[in-house]
């Protein structure tokens, strides 16, 4: 305990010492993610969103990288979803957490059915950006 003195205070009041809220591990981790962070590209999900929802499939040296890149965009819409409580404050983002936490992360060998795969991605990346905008969780293209 410390005493502080106030102004016009005859006696010393009792306060407890400050103490920070996160030892030396806990602001090495944090420090870590923030020098690890980088900002979401915009204009590169809505590139990707477009590749895969376009009429045209896109070409088959491509599926594996934009189904990485895509898996990882949505991954990062369910992490802002759910650090935000967007899930609990609307039944919609939780169903569409859900089904991005169904599709599973293994895309198939089979052209086609990999495209479907990306297809999928696509749509409920797209479905939760747009849910999320909608009930001003983020500014999509912000």
């Amino acid at each position: 305990m410390i005493a502080v003195h106030r102004a016009g205070e005859i006696r010393p009041r009792e306060v407890e010492r400050w103490t920070p809220p996160l030892n030396a591990e806990a602001l090495r981790q944090f420090l870590t993610r923030v020098r690890n962070w980088e900002p979401l590209d915009w204009d590169a999900v809505f590139e990707d969103l477009a590749a895969v929802l376009d009429n045209h499939a896109p070409k088959a040296s491509e599926v594996e990288e934009l189904a990485e890149r895509l898996r990882g965009s949505l991954m990062r819409f369910v992490t802002i979803a759910l650090a935000g409580h967007a899930d609990e404050k609307d039944e919609n983002v939780q169903a569409l957490i859900e089904r991005a936490h169904s599709l599973p992360e293994a895309l198939p060998c089979d052209y086609w059915q990999a495209v479907g795969h990306l297809r999928q991605l696509g749509w409920v990346t797209n479905e939760l950006l747009e849910r999320l905008s909608a009930i001003k969780h983020i500014r999509a293209g912000a």
